[in-house]
């Protein structure tokens, strides 16, 4: 009997109060959710913090991976808090499964890149892994409600548009990125424990 897929969809939370002097001193943090599903069953839930707008985001979710079977990965988006941006090719590369990345919105790249440019000094990394994800692929799940849009890294575009479409149960999202949001925005942590990190 063909064992169900173990997919892991992931979602940030509100950045705390953790403030420091400038923006560039990047102090405050935000919480990370996983949660992973077995076919359409919530399995397990697993917590990260991250840096706002720093650049830890895929060690980060390399950490929540570790050690837990995962199928294929789930992104709300290619960033968390603020620009804390992922690098899914390196997801990709180091855990061997497909990763799609979904946007209830069409992403303006155009935008995010003036966006980085001007507060950003290391605006080509981020931009680099923004870039290298490829082609923004739009995608009704639901013939009823408006498209999502998506990029997919070890995975095709007609074979990302199966799975999204199988994990659309109650809306146009996928279950384990609709879940994520859920807990995430949720998720009280306060000051105190994040600081603890």
């Amino acid at each position: 009997m063909r064992r169900a897929p173990r997919a892991v969809g992931l979602d940030d939370g509100p950045s705390t109060v953790l403030r420091t002097q400038t923006p560039q001193t990047r102090g405050d943090r935000a919480s990370i959710i996983a949660v992973w599903f077995n076919g359409l069953v919530v399995e397990e839930v697993r917590v990260g913090v991250l840096q706002v707008d720093g650049l830890d985001a895929t060690d980060v979710i390399l950490g929540l991976l570790s050690g837990r079977r995962t199928d294929l990965i789930f992104l709300s988006g290619a960033s968390f808090a603020g620009f804390n941006i992922v690098n899914a090719r390196r997801l990709h590369s180091m855990q061997h499964i497909p990763v799609i990345i979904v946007s209830r919105e069409k992403p303006n790249n155009a935008s995010v890149k003036r966006a980085l440019k001007k507060h950003f000094a290391d605006w080509k990394i981020r931009w680099q892994l923004i870039s290298g994800l490829g082609r923004i692929h739009a995608f009704a799940p639901k013939a009823s409600e408006r498209s999502l849009y998506f990029e997919a890294v070890g995975i095709s575009a007609a074979a990302a548009k199966r799975v999204i479409r199988a994990y659309c149960v109650t809306s146009r999202v996928p279950e384990p990125i609709r879940v994520a949001g859920i807990m995430a925005k949720g998720l009280a942590v306060s000051g105190s424990e994040l600081a603890a990190h």
